[in-house]
């Protein structure tokens, strides 16, 4: 019967002490959840924050990026336009009736000795000895052997080609002679007046530019100076050329 009467007791006192016990955990964890679901709220808009700010970063190199393709795209379309109005000028390959326009099939260093293989030959007129120029108007050298629908063009900067010409500063005859590469030398009094990035020209009348002067190097004791100078154009990168047959 006792045993009975102990196990009422312990019911009926867990059936009230145990809510009571749970209303105070909870109440006392409750500021607990509550600060947990916050921190975790932030960290989810921070997480979502920086997400939007690195798409946003994504997004402004991409842009970036394609920009910087589009520019690119306009300068070479431009480029191109100019490239098109100059062929369209040359119809038939004729720039002007005493003119033809080449196409620069190998340059150096695919050749040796500053030589140049054009897309153009006996069947345009060109003869050994034809003059051959830049556009712009620079000489660069003369045909030196003609094919049919080819020929070779000999550089005046090939090594040890001799090529007469004019320094334009004090219009002093001078002797490009060539150490290939584009490049060239020439020995003059030390008196004559001379500076880097003055012209040399050809003798004729039209005065066409040859090279321009490079390292000028002399010493107290010499009586001549030595000069370099160097094409007018990169020869490693030429793509048109203009021959006088």
């Amino acid at each position: 019967m006792k045993r009975i009467v102990i196990l009422l007791v312990i019911f009926i006192s867990g059936a009230v002490v145990f809510p009571f016990l749970d209303a105070l955990v909870i109440s006392t964890i409750s500021p607990v959840w509550k600060a947990e679901n916050v921190i975790i709220r932030s960290l989810r808009k921070g997480v979502a924050l920086f997400d939007s700010k690195k798409s946003l970063v994504e997004e402004n190199i991409a842009l970036k990026e394609k920009l910087s393709s589009l520019e690119t795209e306009i300068l070479f379309l431009s480029m191109g336009r100019v490239q098109e109005n100059t062929l369209l000028e040359l119809v038939g390959r004729k720039a002007r009736s005493d003119t033809v326009i080449a196409t620069v099939l190998t340059r150096p260093p695919q050749t040796p000795y500053d030589v140049l293989i054009i897309d153009a030959g006996s069947n345009e007129s060109l003869t050994v000895g034809s003059e051959v120029s830049l556009p712009e108007g620079p000489i660069l050298g003369v045909i030196s052997e003609v094919f049919p629908k080819s020929a070779k063009v000999r550089l005046f900067s090939a090594s040890g080609e001799e090529t007469n010409a004019v320094l334009e500063r004090n219009n002093v005859p001078v002797t490009l002679v060539g150490t290939g590469g584009g490049n060239f030398r020439m020995t003059l009094p030390r008196e004559i007046a001379i500076e880097k990035g003055d012209r040399i020209l050809s003798p004729n009348i039209a005065s066409r530019p040859l090279a321009t002067v490079g390292e000028i190097s002399v010493r107290p004791t010499d009586a001549f100076q030595e000069v370099l100078a160097k094409s007018p154009t990169n020869i490693f990168s030429l793509r048109f050329v203009f021959i006088t047959p």
